[in-house]
């Protein structure tokens, strides 16, 4: 399965951590881009969803698979200390207001080819990479027009972008110095602004 990740980080769910830097070849730009004629500052449908803020980052893009299915890949960058449990209903695709994906699994890539890593459960550790597939059912899923996702008491509703500027934002997000001691510093010098919502949960899973 083909995994596109800002960068991956495998961590540990019962093994001994390992961690490598993953690039994906020919960027991270959307194949299935944005709903045509939606405006810049509108976009109610998208292949590129994102959330920006200075403890977490979250992205999910939909990409084209090996086999041509629809696989959507989901990225989380740590900047506060922690760790949080993630399975997969947590993590919350639609592509109507009636209409949710069915997420399975998460599948992590180990480094060998046609070897993934697929679990119901990871653990999210905090100042730390994560990049994953989805296993489930997405068919007609290629563009989503709400994505969310619950962690701990938090949820974390993503915004929608054009796939041009979510490589843009990819490539502003790969250029932070994640040792820096100043994140707002950092994230004024490279024009990256906050995006999506933060919201309090009422109950966990």
């Amino acid at each position: 399965m083909k995994t596109a990740s800002l960068l991956v980080l495998l961590i540990s769910v019962g093994l001994p951590t390992h961690s490598y830097l993953c690039a994906f070849p020919g960027g991270l730009q959307g194949q299935f881009g944005t709903e045509e004629g939606a405006e810049p500052n509108g976009i109610q449908k998208s292949s590129c969803h994102l959330f920006i803020d200075y403890q977490f980052i979250w992205t999910v893009e939909m990409v084209e698979g090996e086999s041509g299915t629809v696989v959507p890949v989901v990225n989380v960058i740590t900047f506060s200390k922690g760790q949080w449990d993630l399975r997969p209903e947590q993590i919350h695709l639609h592509k109507n207001r009636r209409s949710e994906a069915e997420i399975r699994r998460f599948s992590i890539d180990t480094g060998v080819a046609g070897e993934p890593y697929e679990v119901t459960y990871l653990k999210v550790l905090g100042e730390s990479f994560i990049g994953m597939d989805l296993i489930g059912e997405f068919e007609g899923f290629e563009e989503l027009s709400q994505v969310y996702i619950d962690l701990a008491d938090s949820r974390f509703v993503l915004e929608a972008v054009d796939c041009f500027e979510y490589e843009t934002l990819v490539g502003k997000i790969n250029q932070i110095n994640f040792d820096s001691p100043d994140l707002r510093q950092d994230y004024s010098v490279l024009k990256l602004g906050l995006q999506g919502k933060r919201e309090a949960r009422r109950q966990h899973y």
